[in-house]
């Protein structure tokens, strides 16, 4: 079998298909695949990935001790997935500079930027002085407070001004694990 059919199989034996079984079907599923197979391997103490997914469907105790090992590595397994994905700031920091991009793309970001401002400007100048009914009214609010200042705005200043920062490492059962001798502690 495939490094992806076997961790497929390792998720299912668990009851993390939704989890592993989303982050294989992306872009770097292949390396995922391998490290949630890695992973099983490490645990059960098996070299062969079919004897350590056989393990795992024998052994309760060993699926118990498998699935706490995914689940304390579920961050490290979405930035595997997500590598290939640039910052967007980084992105056009690096437009930015570059001799060979055109007016166009250097001031890509702030224009639109700038456009995304004016809208919400103009969008809440419209909804303040003319007059609704009172059902339009209510959807005006929640258009103005949700979509714009909460989508909008913040999704520009959050990328001028940084935000977003990392999730914190997940924990399990309120217990942190760092080795894999924790596991089944």
């Amino acid at each position: 079998m495939e490094p992806i059919s076997i961790a497929l199989a390792l998720a299912e034996a668990t009851g993390l298909t939704d989890k592993i079984g989303s982050l294989i079907a992306g872009d770097k599923g292949e390396a995922v695949a391998g490290r949630v197979v890695d992973v099983a391997k490490l645990v059960t103490g098996q070299p062969d990935p079919m004897k350590a997914l056989d393990q795992v469907k024998a052994d309760p105790e060993q699926k118990i001790r498998l699935e706490e090992a995914l689940v304390d590595r579920e961050t490290e397994l979405a930035q595997l997935a997500q590598e290939d994905r640039a910052d967007a700031r980084e992105m056009q920091v690096a437009v930015m500079e570059s001799n060979h991009a055109g007016w166009l793309a250097r001031n890509f970001i702030y224009l639109l930027a700038t456009l995304l401002v004016l809208f919400a400007i103009g969008y809440s100048v419209a909804v303040t002085f003319i007059p609704l009914t009172p059902q339009g009214e209510r959807y005006a609010d929640l258009i103005l407070n949700v979509v714009i200042v909460g989508g909008l705005l913040g999704g520009v200043m959050k990328f001028f001004y940084g935000g977003g920062a990392r999730g914190q490492p997940q924990q399990l059962g309120g217990k942190r694990l760092r080795d894999l001798g924790d596991y089944g502690k």
